[in-house]
């Protein structure tokens, strides 16, 4: 990255840390992320109401996680060969081509086979499509407003997929079944990729077309010869396995202590409005007292007693909204804390942030396999109530792995 493809802020846009140049791409991201992630609050009940059991439920999201943290690290390589824009569209592109089998035949016909090779087609197009821009996001920010900026990315794809997507599904799915609320996610999509691409006017400066074999063979070795890099990846996978672990467990779990789905998809829906404010302030917190500084303290810490709250709340409260609120409020502040990582670990490697960018959207995809890879571990052994201890644990330990994590002028 050049000095002169950074876009200064002046005024409000600095005080925010949003990039003015920027605006439509965040919107673009929020409409396409509510579209691509449609289902996930309620993927897993609707399956089991169809007769898989939580194995196969599992496994479908751990093939589905996969294929995300392949793409994911992708994502940073490619931007460099492709460039940002060409992968964007040809994310666009994939969404469909998985999402017609997957919705269309797949589902209606209950074949399993089909419907983890097209589901995990339809998987690898959201994180090609945000993670890409969150490359031209780093490419384009000053530092001084970098931990800001990269929480208004995560602010975006949270209220997509974490508040809009379940509460849009929520409304529709009594009103016009299951899978016109999946045919409904096109719209989104197709809305997200005009804001994103057509709106934003934006042309990131990307060197494009080297070697795509050199790339990755970079990208290969910036994680063979970098402990930190690796360090980085394992703290930035554990960041969401709680999110997207709880998404599994939760529509089974809850249900024995007299929760509907409903309930479940409101309070998940309410709990990330907090998380909203919580991106926002850590990313403000980051900029001020540090980035690393932030995620040893507050994330992983808050994010263990939170995943305990969660495990205990339902039997300690039974059927109490409020209680089930409070504990996944402070799981969505935890989560907020994780955001500075998003500035943080590209700044680890400034003579290469294009394989630094890869190793964090390798971590960020690769949230979306162990997560479930958990689940499918640690439920049948363990119990629901030990799988959230076993998260637990991981996120108090992501808070001790940062510590090493310091930028290159603090070694």
């Amino acid at each position: 990255m050049t000095e002169h493809s950074v876009y200064i802020q002046h005024g409000l846009w600095a005080r925010l840390g949003l990039p003015r140049e920027l605006s439509w791409g965040f919107i673009g991201i929020f409409l396409f992320i509510t579209g691509a992630t449609i289902e996930q609050s309620w993927l897993a009940s609707m399956l089991q109401h169809r007769g898989f059991d939580a194995f196969h439920i599992s496994l479908l999201s751990s093939v589905f996680g996969l294929c995300v943290a392949v793409v994911s690290w992708f994502s940073g390589i490619g931007a460099g060969v492709l460039g940002l824009r060409r992968l964007m569209w040809a994310a666009t592109a994939v969404y469909f081509i998985g999402s017609i089998p997957f919705i269309g035949y797949a589902l209606p016909q209950g074949n399993y086979p089909l419907m983890v090779a097209s589901y995990a087609l339809r998987g690898v197009a959201y994180p090609l499509f945000a993670y890409s821009f969150l490359v031209w996001i780093n490419q384009r920010c000053e530092p001084r407003i970098l931990g800001r900026a990269v929480s208004w990315f995560w602010i975006a794809f949270g209220v997509g997929m974490t508040i809009v997507g379940p509460w849009y599904s929520g409304v529709m799915l009594p009103a016009i079944g299951e899978t016109t609320t999946l045919l409904s996610g096109f719209v989104f999509v197709v809305l997200g990729a005009v804001c994103a691409l057509v709106l934003n006017q934006d042309r990131p400066e990307v060197e494009q077309g080297g070697s795509m074999g050199a790339a990755l063979s970079e990208g290969i070795r910036v994680l063979v010869r970098e402990p930190t890099m690796r360090l980085a990846v394992i703290v930035k996978t554990i960041n969401d396995i709680g999110k997207f672990s709880l998404v599994i467990l939760m529509p089974v779990y809850l249900p024995h202590f007299g929760f509907s789905i409903a309930q479940w998809l409101t309070i998940w829906g309410l709990v990330n409005v907090v998380n909203i404010f919580a991106s926002y302030f850590f990313g403000w917190l980051g900029d001020t007292i540090g980035w690393r500084n932030t995620v040893a303290w507050f994330s992983g810490t808050l994010c263990g007693l939170a995943m305990l709250a969660v495990c205990y709340a339902p039997v300690l409260f039974g059927n109490s909204e409020t209680a089930l609120f409070c504990a996944l409020a402070l799981y969505a502040i935890g989560l907020g804390a994780f955001g500075p990582l998003s500035a943080l670990i590209p700044s680890l490697l400034p003579d290469n942030k294009g394989a630094a960018i890869s190793c964090l959207n390798l971590g960020s995809g690769l949230s979306n396999f162990v997560g479930p890879l958990i689940v499918t571990l640690c439920v049948a052994p363990f119990g629901v109530e030990g799988t959230l201890w076993v998260i637990a644990i991981l996120y108090f330990a992501a808070s001790v792995l940062t510590l090493p994590l310091k930028l290159p002028e603090l070694r």
